[in-house]
């Protein structure tokens, strides 16, 4: 089995404000909306994993 590096995932927010706030805080930043998601991800599993 290949390792696929570039997984893609649909994501649906739940809220339509959250998804504006992400949009304005890309554009503050200059970062995408997919480079703020996976900075997210990955805050979430290093705390997760900080807790283990």
């Amino acid at each position: 089995m290949t390792h696929q590096r570039n997984t893609q995932y649909k994501l649906r927010f739940l809220d339509d404000k959250d998804h504006e706030k992400l949009k304005q805080k890309g554009l503050k930043e200059e970062r995408s909306m997919n480079w703020l998601i996976n900075q997210a991800i990955k805050q979430f599993l290093n705390q997760e994993s900080a807790k283990a």
